[in-house]
């Protein structure tokens, strides 16, 4: 099969010459004093060749920076946080990613086909992610359930003849489903 990437000017560059270009672009110079600079260095290179490459590599790094301080908020954040929070960001994030690289005009059929791949492994990931969660709050129910039907008990065979022995026995009791609720949410 053919490549039909394309490659511009700036892409056909020395390595040197390119690097600068992408610290020009970074610096916020115009398209235009890029331009200038190419010709002066021997390239014969229009600004509209610049700001084809400049749009698709700020695009790039806008994405690359968006996700490293996303990823670093959720490290920040995971002390609060369910772990199927964050694997749900997580995904979110990485599918955001992928979607904008799909629509890269010069990705080649093979990339393509890779990401759409890689689509249907999010997906699947995130409906195991929402079945964990699923099971989580039934057994936070279950766990709540047991743990009042134990103070009812507890109410019914201490609380009239020993009531300062129930009380402490109903403190103990929330305050164990108040821990159990603050590691379920560290895990």
């Amino acid at each position: 099969m053919a490549d039909n990437r394309s490659h511009g000017k700036i892409d056909a560059l020395p390595d040197h010459l390119k690097k600068q270009v992408e610290e020009k672009l970074m610096s916020g110079e115009t398209y235009e004093d890029i331009a200038s600079f190419l010709q002066e260095n021997g390239e014969d290179v229009h600004f509209s060749s610049v700001g084809r490459y400049g749009r698709k590599f700020l695009n790039k790094f806008q994405s690359v920076r968006i996700a490293t301080e996303y990823a670093s908020m959720l490290a920040k954040d995971n002390v609060d946080r369910p772990a199927t929070e964050i694997h749900e960001a997580n995904n979110l994030l990485a599918s955001q990613l992928i979607m904008q690289a799909l629509v890269d005009d010069d990705m080649d059929p093979k990339e393509r086909s890779d990401l759409i791949r890689s689509i249907a492994s999010l997906q699947r990931a995130q409906v195991s992610n929402e079945n964990l969660k699923l099971k989580a709050r039934k057994e936070r129910g279950a766990v709540h359930t047991a743990m009042e039907l134990l103070k009812d008990k507890v109410w019914e065979e201490l609380g009239e003849s020993y009531p300062d022995i129930a009380a402490k026995l109903l403190l103990l009791a929330e305050n164990t489903e108040e821990e159990m609720e603050r590691m379920e949410k560290v895990q």
